[in-house]
């Protein structure tokens, strides 16, 4: 059924309904759904002129709405953008969680210093002396990054990807042919071009990572996943009644009247094209013919189980990063749920009255059928 609200004409009123349709997410990508949608308005409210942020809150509107009728691609979609596997949010925890710590005394800040100056410079040369007086190398956006998270995390994913994740990696991390490679003439590259090679090599890793989560929120998706949490937590909100007239106990609907003219002006395929069922989740629209299209493409109903389904990919693709006090090294941890065997009902059980654990039949329990084939075999 479309819904019985008018549709949105001013920026102000599509912004209530966008944060109306974020109230009916689930609760593992509301919250950042709904403050994405209030950041958004908020940069481009000043904007002129304004068509094209209006016309992409159009299509994001009728995105949340196919999520919420019961699109699974596109819900599983907003729950990647809310954990950090595809969107914005996945650069912001990269930039927050592969960051290289700031040195803690001066003897720290000056071993980082030789470290860079070490690794840009060719390996296959004669190694140098590097004083403390020495002139510090260019600052670049490297120095900001932990090489050894970043490479850590990068084989770690290598081993773990399959291929239905929204990022892979698909080049070698390596970095041994850029240290010691040689231009055309046989020469090794000046330090400048090695450092440029490593930026270019690096950048490239980190657009195929998928970012460790925060502790916190990796323990909550594991929860979510397992199912250890209450049962409103794996449920899709109900949408709340259409307001009415305190007059008028009848609902009217607020659907536009019809344009006769559209149908002599267009083709009936253009018409009909927000009745298919490829696109009936996102316009809203019924056909007016009772025979029809079918029912929507990918539309379900959003139970429980499927929720934990969703929760539960996506806690296999969420790394979880720790340093070894000992060694100073980073393990990483992914998501792995559990086969588990889900429990019969009681009509199942019936079947299963006097058999063992094992399969073996136990003494003096016989079931009700075998006792009547046994009296049929002996002509009772």
């Amino acid at each position: 059924m479309p819904l019985q609200i008018p549709h949105p004409e001013t920026p102000l009123h599509l912004y209530r309904h966008l944060l109306r349709e974020s109230t009916y997410l689930p609760t593992l990508c509301r919250p950042w759904i709904t403050w994405r949608i209030r950041q958004r308005f908020r940069d481009c409210r000043d904007k002129k002129p304004a068509t094209a942020h209006v016309n992409q809150a159009h299509t994001s509107l009728r995105y949340l709405r196919s999520a919420n009728v019961g699109n699974v691609h596109r819900l599983e979609r907003l729950c990647f953008m809310a954990t950090g596997r595809v969107g914005k949010r996945r650069r912001i925890l990269t930039s927050s969680q592969l960051v290289r710590s700031p040195p803690t005394d001066t003897a720290a800040l000056e071993q980082s210093r030789i470290q860079n100056a070490l690794t840009s410079s060719p390996s296959n040369n004669a190694p140098r002396l590097i004083s403390a007086s020495a002139a510090p190398p260019g600052h670049d956006w490297l120095e900001n990054w932990s090489v050894d998270m970043i490479e850590a995390l990068a084989l770690s994913q290598v081993s773990q990807q399959a291929r239905d994740w929204p990022q892979n990696m698909r080049r070698a991390l390596d970095t041994k042919r850029i240290t010691t490679g040689t231009n055309c003439f046989g020469r090794p590259y000046r330090p400048k071009l090695v450092r440029n090679k490593l930026k270019k090599h690096w950048a490239s890793i980190l657009k195929q990572l998928l970012p460790p989560l925060p502790r916190g929120e990796w323990d909550h998706l594991a929860a979510l996943a397992q199912a250890e949490v209450s049962v409103d937590e794996l449920k899709i909100p109900s949408r709340r009644p259409v307001a009415r007239h305190v007059q008028d106990h009848s609902l009217v609907s607020a659907s536009e009247p019809w344009d006769w003219t559209q149908h002599i002006l267009k083709p009936a395929r253009v018409l009909e094209r927000g009745s298919s069922r490829k696109q009936k989740s996102l316009t809203g629209k019924e056909d007016q013919d009772p025979r029809g299209h079918g029912k929507p493409i990918g539309v379900r109903v959003i139970s429980p189980r499927l929720l934990q389904r969703i929760y539960g990919r996506i806690w296999n693709m969420s790394p979880l990063m720790q340093q070894k006090p000992e060694t100073k090294k980073w393990s990483v941890s992914w998501g792995k749920e559990e086969d588990r065997i889900s429990a019969p009902s009681p009509r199942d059980l019936l079947f299963f009255e006097g058999v063992a654990d094992d399969g073996s039949v136990l003494n003096g329990a016989e079931q009700p059928s075998t006792r009547k084939q046994h009296r049929k075999l002996k002509g009772g």
